[in-house]
């Protein structure tokens, strides 16, 4: 195992994987901060030049001697030899502002992942921040299978661990948990794109007694087996109406060109972006707020030639320096932001002069709503508009040219077609599922199909560009 991790950490990276890992830290100037599997001080002597105090940790003697050696000239640094998972190693509670480890995890038992993560958020000050990098998925080319006593899981592994099981109260009973800030592949590994170096960036924050939409989705609506439920009905790839179809369809009207970029705001598990960066040569960002979404996005991604990117990301949170995509594309996902006039004016400042915006989603008539519909409305979350309205809060945040069109019946169109196959294929969909997700699916379509009919419910499809 010492002879694994020594001889792990003695690659050289090269100076573009490093300066991006600093890059997507959190700050950290002038704060403690503690890396563990520190290794022989890679990244040591990065951190010591801007936070006040490292603590450098690793369990094997000679590599944090090795790496005393190199960085001992910092007088900010304090080294230890300890098993991070023991108790041997001497952190207080509340000490720490920020906690760094870059392949660490991967060689901890899921038990040991799992105490680490528990007293890593006790050592945390409230409002600091965990970062760390691992290999997910599969084995590095020239990795000894036979020797290698690493775990490369999937990164929902990590994600929900440290969301689910990481809890601690102060002595007023306040409790205090982890805020997933992001979760996204590193580009580079040994020189190749890579989308099994994944990062996740978390803060220690008071926790909230709902736990959040985040989890809403990822426990409730879109489990792991509930999104190869919803796979199944719309198409290989795809979590949004009409699947492929209407993608090729929507797509098409962006007149998109070679290594143009494009963000997808809600991009479930990538297939539009598969599809635009395979067809277009586009390079594509896709963000979502699922941390399984993305886990099985990244996880299709891997071994792909084209440009695409994934990231768990709240897009009412996330920033990105002005003008720096070509489109913006989001396929019935807006429905859950409730402040839609914030979203698009950040839309309009992340475009390019002259690009695109592209979105559909569910809107509502723009009647009294029944009292029925105004349950359903609330029981979901839902932040519905009529079109010409939706239409208009594009317009407000700055953008011409807009098209606001109702697509109502092309929306009853597809939900038919996707119902009778589901119908058709009733054996085999209980046979992978179950019944009862059968039955789950099939009245949650007729519902969808019933408030459509009615008028209630509608969809609106909505085309508009940042003019020069």
């Amino acid at each position: 195992m010492e002879s694994m991790m020594v001889d792990s950490d003695s690659h050289e990276l090269d100076s573009e994987e490093t300066a991006e890992v600093i890059s997507l830290l959190p700050p950290y100037e002038g704060k403690t901060v503690v890396e563990l599997g520190a290794g022989i001080g890679r990244f040591t002597s990065e951190l010591a030049q801007r936070a006040a105090q490292v603590i450098a940790v690793d369990f094997v003697e000679d590599v944090i001697r090795k790496n005393e050696s190199i960085n001992g000239h910092h007088k900010n640094v304090k080294f230890q030899c300890a098993d991070v998972t023991f108790s041997e190693l001497d952190i207080h509670e509340d000490s720490v502002d920020f906690i760094f480890s870059n392949l660490l995890l991967m060689y901890l038992s899921d038990e040991e992942v799992k105490l680490l993560a528990e007293r890593m958020i006790k050592w945390l000050k409230v409002g600091g921040y965990i970062f760390f990098r691992e290999s997910c998925f599969q084995h590095y080319e020239n990795s000894d299978k036979k020797n290698d006593v690493s775990y490369h899981r999937e990164p929902r592994f990590y994600s929900k661990v440290f969301k689910e099981l990481c809890f601690v109260k102060d002595d007023s009973e306040n409790v205090f948990e982890l805020s997933l800030l992001g979760c996204k592949p590193t580009g580079v590994f040994g020189n190749k794109k890579s989308q099994n170096q994944i990062c996740w960036i978390w803060q220690k924050v008071r926790s909230d007694n709902d736990r959040g939409f985040q989890l809403f989705l990822d426990t409730v609506q879109y489990k792991s087996s509930g999104i190869l439920k919803y796979e199944r009905v719309f198409g290989h790839g795809f979590i949004s109406p009409g699947g492929l179809e209407t993608t090729k369809e929507f797509v098409a009207k962006l007149d998109l060109k070679p290594r143009q970029r494009v963000l997808d705001v809600g991009c479930g598990i990538g297939g539009a972006d598969f599809y635009m960066a395979e067809n277009f040569s586009v390079e594509v960002v896709g963000i979502d707020l699922s941390v399984n979404m993305i886990s099985l996005a990244l996880e299709r991604a891997i071994g792909l030639a084209c440009s695409v990117e994934f990231e768990v990301a709240d897009c009412t949170k996330k920033t990105y320096p002005d003008h720096t995509f070509d489109v913006i594309y989001s396929r019935d996902t807006i429905l859950h932001i409730q402040d839609k006039p914030s979203l698009f004016r950040s839309f309009y400042k992340w475009l390019k002069p002259g690009g695109k915006l592209f979105i559909t989603d569910y809107c509502r008539n723009a009647g009294t709503s029944s009292p029925e519909f105004a349950e359903y409305i609330k029981q979901r979350g839902y932040d519905l508009h009529d079109v010409k309205a939706y239409g208009q809060m594009i317009e407000d945040a700055g953008f011409g040219e807009v098209v606001s069109e109702d697509r109502t019946n092309q929306f009853i169109q597809v939900l038919q077609q996707e119902l009778e196959a589901v119908e058709e294929q009733k054996d085999r969909f209980i046979l992978d599922f179950s019944e009862e997700g059968y039955n789950d699916i099939v009245c949650g379509w007729k519902a969808k199909l019933n408030r459509s009919l009615s008028g209630e419910q509608r969809w609106g499809l909505f085309f508009a560009k940042k003019i020069n």
